[in-house]
């Protein structure tokens, strides 16, 4: 039996882009609208295009996918539902989302559009996938991190559909996860402007001496190309194959739709004797590559997943360096491939930046003349400003032949199949002639002539030559498959007659297959509006209380679930003070400076003291835990244990582990941090608090989260000052206000692929001293290592906000917190801690600011995007 053959979804970052993945075979293109799109540099579509693309698709049965895919800002909230609502009414087949309080909106406002989950959202579990059904999520885009075999039990577990990227770029963070490009410029990734600060240089440093690497773009990861396992992912039941590329030109656009387009429909039709040509490999390649892998998908590539010489395009060899004539400042080089005026070349060791991405070639000489092109095995000599080493590798970057023949054929609309109609036709003498014509999509026109069918006088018209005009469709979509006239003989009708009739169902039959998905507008606005400042506290209350009166009627089976608190109990009477720590002594010198609450996660992180991994694993016991917790209380203080941001579906066991602490040791909640470990607490009822990484960045996520069950929501730290006030009215709200801020967390292990073996093997080198990336302006990073060998890069500068407790407190947040990742001395979490604990008691007994200030506590801070936020 054939398997299902997946929905090919190209990418368009414009008109031509669009025009170019619809003629080349896509299934289903997807696209940003002006705002709100996760590429925000790409030139994107104006309404009018919207539209005018979503009709065009239409027409040719190909779908449409808009991308809303940023987080939104309060007041930006009513303009992205307003846009939704426009783009539900134009036919829009589905909206790629990100905003977990914009989705909330859109389910309840325009519950008959389709939401897709974008990899924005970081789903990853099986548990993720689940809550985001329930949330309306109809497909979901899962992180590119997600092997085949996790893909197939997500699945298999939660039944809904799967897209995936197979080609493209790759970011080494997981998606929704990283702040690099905020923190260090101001462009947010998380609202579509990442200023790709991995493809960047950076140094190794271990214990501050530079570590010699390969290359100097330590962050830069190949590109995603997965021919060569696409068979796998189609047996696998995978819904939709995603090609990355809205920044993209149309011609790359064209080129790696047309290939996949093809493969998949070679694998579809003779499973067995599925190949990928060379020619194929090689437009893929000549297109763009940074080097290819296959990403997560079958192994976990490593060493194998960077490309840390070069972060560009490289294209394919085509010839090597072989002098340099310094009098007229020619490059010479013996061709391995054809070159021509017009192509693009990048020459390795070139004394030029990768930056500069090489040089277009207006003149080439052969001997003593000029030639416009020349072949394999010529040397060529061609004007280059700089020198090159002989033996020096040159690439061809830019194919003029081959983009100015997928620019050609792109254009000409005779690259998609025609669609297929049937025509039936009723011609009978003293009547209006009968035309039906079907498409395969259900879409049936019925029209008749105002001419009526005369007797033939002369010369009557033939069943022939019926069939013959009725068949004429042209420059039209359609072709016709099959013809039934009914007629009767010796009848006699006009060929312009036939002519007329036939483009006027033409034309009814186009526009119903553009109508079909049109909408009729909700008037949905005026309500959203209507809704009152601060009615999450109000619903949550009304909640709470509906859910004691039921408490009441049933037996209870487990004492820890008998007095829910409610919101209003968990409203602090002034503002508490949180301090995230790592291990025992970090926790005993949180308490000691006199925090009200400790986030507690011993035994997420690697150390370099440790000398190995059980060892790791003995310290997060649980009589660490129980430790951790007894001296908490002691100190009257509350205590939350921390959840991992990211867990796969193999390793849900160590949050149901961190569950067990908290019921049998008597925490009072945990830390969460992404949906999946949210749907479980939910459904293990342990009080929790909805973490940064969650993305909350308006009122509506807000609301979102505490209505799902969070006591308190911490704030994500793109916001400003200004934008914080505009979410805290409406329930406890916690904010970010000293710390090394997490900048991104990564599958791939640094370190071990710097300083691994090569054949895949990694010897723990994180645990050998304290590591530190070290940017170009000399800015250093540090770098920690999880117990799941993932990568963390924490800021270059600590987040101070001591000056500005006023300000902070005046916000209406419920809690402040301290983070002390990367801090490894309890004496200085004890000294931070004490100095936000006497600023906040100064403030909230006098009203006056106190005389705490960041340089009492060291150099390098930062005020993070509290004065400066985020485009």
């Amino acid at each position: 039996m054939k398997p299902e053959k997946p929905e090919l979804l190209a990418p368009a970052g414009g008109m031509e882009a669009f025009i170019a993945a619809v003629e080349n075979g896509a299934d289903a293109v997807y696209l940003g609208a002006r705002a709100f799109s996760a590429r925000g540099y790409a030139s994107n579509f104006s309404e009018k295009e919207l539209e005018e693309a979503i009709d065009y698709a239409h027409l040719r049965g190909v779908k449409v996918y808009v991308t809303v895919n940023t987080l939104l800002k309060e007041d930006e909230i009513e303009n992205a539902l307003k846009l939704l609502s426009w783009l539900r009414n134009i036919g829009t087949d589905a909206i790629i989302i990100q905003d977990l309080g914009l989705i909330s909106l859109a389910r309840k406002y325009l519950p008959d559009l389709p939401l897709h989950a974008s990899t924005q959202m970081t789903l990853h579990n099986s548990e993720g996938v689940e809550l985001a059904k329930t949330m309306g999520i109809e497909r979901v885009v899962l992180s590119r991190e997600c092997s085949l075999e996790e893909i197939i039990r997500i699945k298999e577990k939660t039944g809904t559909e799967i897209e995936v990227f197979i080609h493209g770029a790759l970011c080494i963070s997981y998606s929704g996860q990283c702040l690099l490009s905020s923190l260090i410029g101001g462009r947010s990734g998380n609202r579509g402007f990442c200023a790709q600060p991995c493809r960047k240089k950076y140094r190794l440093y271990c214990e501050g001496k530079q570590v010699k690497t390969t290359g100097s773009y330590l962050l830069s990861p190949k590109d995603l190309n997965t021919t060569s396992g696409l068979g796998a992912l189609i047996e696998a039941g995978i819904e939709s194959f995603k090609i990355e590329g809205r920044m993209k030109r149309p011609e790359y656009v064209a080129g790696v739709v047309r290939i996949y387009r093809r493969l998949i429909d070679r694998y579809i039709e003779n499973p067995a004797e599925y190949y990928v040509s060379e020619e194929e490999q090689e437009i893929l390649t000549q297109l763009f590559n940074r080097g290819f892998t296959k990403g997560y998908f079958f192994e976990n590539p490593r060493w194998k997943l960077m490309s840390r010489e070069n972060p560009h395009n490289r294209g394919v060899p085509a010839g090597t360096v072989t002098g340099y004539d310094r009098h007229s400042n020619r490059i010479r080089l013996k061709l391995s491939r054809p070159l021509r005026l017009g192509d693009g070349i990048m020459v390795e060791n070139a004394e030029t930046r990768p930056e500069d991405k090489g040089k277009i070639i207006s003149s080439m000489y052969v001997g003593k003349g000029s030639v416009y092109s020349a072949g394999v095995g010529d040397t060529v000599e061609i004007p280059f400003d700089s020198r090159a080493p002989s033996g020096s590798t040159v690439y061809r970057t830019h194919d003029k032949k081959l983009m100015d023949s997928l620019k050609k054929e792109s254009e000409s609309g005779s690259l998609r199949a025609k669609i297929p109609v049937s025509i039936m036709a009723t011609v009978i003498s003293g009547r209006p002639i009968g035309l039906e014509i079907r498409d395969r999509d259900a879409n049936s026109v019925t029209i008749e002539s105002e001419y009526l069918v005369e007797k033939a006088e002369k010369q009557p018209t033939s069943k022939a030559s019926i069939e013959k005009q009725l068949s004429k469709l042209g420059n039209t979509i359609f072709e016709a498959a099959e013809l039934y006239i009914t007629m009767e003989e010796d009848i006699f009708v006009p060929v312009g007659q036939l002519n007329e009739l036939r483009t006027k169902a033409v034309e009814q039959l186009e526009n119903l297959r553009i109508s079909r998905w049109k909408r009729e507008p909700l008037d949905v606005l005026q309500v959203c509006k209507s809704e009152e400042k601060g009615s999450v506290k109000k619903g949550l209350e009304e909640k709470e209380s509906v859910e004691k009166e039921s408490e009441k009627k049933e037996s209870v089976e487990n004492a820890g679930q008998e007095a829910e608190k409610t919101i209003q109990e968990h409203l602090p009477m002034h503002s508490l003070l949180s301090v995230s720590v790592y291990s025992l002594e970090g926790l005993k010198g949180a308490l000691a400076g006199g925090a009200d609450r400790i986030y507690f996660g011993e035994g997420l992180f690697r150390r370099p003291e440790i000398t190995g991994q059980e060892e790791g694993s003995a310290k997060g016991s649980e009589a660490v835990f129980e430790k951790a917790i007894a001296e908490t209380q002691k100190a009257g203080k509350e205590i939350y244990l921390i959840t991992p941001k990211l867990v796969k579906d193999s390793r849900m066991e160590s949050i149901e582990k961190i569950f067990s602490h908290v019921r049998k040791l008597g925490a009072d909640g945990v830390l969460v941090s992404n949906l999946g470990t949210l749907g479980l607490v939910k459904a293990g009822k342990i009080p929790f608090i909805a973490d940064s990484p969650l993305n909350i960045f308006n009122s509506r996520t807000f609301a979102f989260l505490l209505q799902e069950g969070a006591q308190m929501a911490v704030i994500s730290p793109e916001l400003t000052l200004e934008e914080l006030k505009c979410v805290t009215p409406h329930g406890p709200a916690e904010c970010i206000v000293y710390g090394r801020l997490e900048l991104m967390e990564s599958e791939h292990c640094l370190t071990g692929g710097l300083l691994g073996n090569n054949n895949g093997q990694c010897n723990a080198p994180c645990r050998s001293g304290k590591f530190t990336l070290v940017d170009e302006k000399n800015y250093e990073f540090p770098l920690l290592m999880d117990y799941e060998c993932r990568l963390h890069l924490l800021n270059s500068r600590s987040l101070c906000m001591l000056e500005y407790l006023p300000e902070i407190l005046e916000s209406g947040v419920s809690s402040l917190r301290v983070e002390t990742l990367g801090m490894d001395n309890p004496d200085e979490i004890r000294k931070v801690t004490r100095a936000y604990r006497k600023a906040i008691d100064t403030y909230l007994e006098t009203g006056k600011k106190g005389s705490e200030n960041c340089e009492k506590l060291g150099k390098g801070f930062t005020t993070g995007h509290y004065f400066r936020g985020v485009q």
